[in-house]
């Protein structure tokens, strides 16, 4: 649960065949990029704002990533490849979000937030990634009184938006095939395990890593420094929290142990076994558990999606 960030992503990396992404003579190695940050950000956004009603912290959110083409070694060709106007370009665009019925679709330039030109507003940074993040402060600022005017070069004047109250988290794909939480980010990496499963089984890797920053896991670590012991339970609460924040999605919450039985013979388990994380086995069964809590719960109080409470049950753990 360490926070990393990366300083620039190589598209010779992008290009380089992995477990779970075609060769690059069969796929756009930027656009398979793209599309996996675009599934992480809809799924954990999705799930933001279903579980909003539970979460200690909330924001106004439209459910527009965008990316910074400095971010990437090569950042002319990324710029070409994506026919963008200039350095800051929307990336994905949540599913039914205000930003989506805005109209706001992939790689369009985003020239001016509210009446600030962004790129003369924020230069390029190092690490890059810096000026990501201030872009996007900057966002959630204008965000705060409930509504945003972005401009885009390919879209004459400005284009209104209002937010939508979401749990506060961010979304962000690395290189590699781990996943982690941040202080307030859930990081992929470009070839997690989960990626080309089922989009349930996807969402309950996801939810894991989600449970960490809702319930404030990595800057509780740090601040309380725990031990392995501490590590360890925190790992068995998001496990027992993904059930919840699928059910409130709409998602199976089965899909919280069908996810255990795909990653966890060959990833936690045996020699690969963590001391920070009990063995996969014993993770699938605490999950089969809760999962047959969370529907005894949802039978007796008559839930319906999106009421399941988990509050209650977890966030002070």
């Amino acid at each position: 649960m360490a926070l990393r960030f990366f300083p620039g992503l190589s598209l010779a990396l992008l290009l380089a065949p992995a477990a779970g992404m075609a060769a690059a003579e069969e796929t756009n190695p930027l656009a398979e990029f793209q599309r996996r940050e675009g599934l992480l950000f809809d799924t954990g956004w999705q799930m933001a704002r279903a579980n909003s009603p539970f979460c200690p912290r909330t924001v106004n959110s439209i459910g527009l990533l965008i990316h910074d083409a400095h971010n990437y070694a090569q950042a002319d060709q990324v710029r070409q490849a994506l026919s963008l106007a200039g350095d800051i370009g929307v990336q994905a665009v949540a599913e039914g979000s205000p930003g989506a019925q805005a109209g706001i679709i992939p790689n369009r330039t985003l020239f001016a937030i509210d009446t600030a030109n962004v790129e003369l507003t924020w230069k390029p940074t190092r690490p890059t990634v810096e000026r990501t993040l201030q872009i996007e402060n900057a966002m959630a600022e204008s965000l705060e009184d409930g509504r945003i005017a972005l401009s885009f070069n390919d879209h004459g004047g400005e284009t209104y938006v209002t937010g939508e109250i979401v749990c506060a988290a961010k979304y962000r794909l690395t290189p590699g095939d781990e996943a982690y939480a941040g202080p307030d980010t859930v990081f992929f990496g470009v070839d997690f395990p989960a990626f080309g499963l089922e989009r349930d089984v996807f969402a309950a890797a996801v939810a894991h890593e989600l449970a960490h920053v809702l319930l404030d896991h990595p800057n509780r670590k740090e601040s309380e420094d725990w031990n392995w012991r501490q590590t360890r339970e925190s790992e068995r609460v998001a496990d027992r929290m993904m059930p919840w924040l699928l059910w409130n999605t709409g998602h199976d919450p089965h899909a919280a142990a069908r996810w255990m039985q795909a990653w966890g013979p060959k990833h936690s388990g045996g020699l690969l076994r963590k001391r920070t994380h009990d063995g996969w086995d014993e993770r699938l069964q605490m999950i089969e558990e809760e999962i047959a809590i969370l529907e005894a719960d949802i039978a007796r109080r008559d839930w319906k999606r999106g009421e399941a409470n988990w509050a209650s049950r977890f966030l002070a753990r």
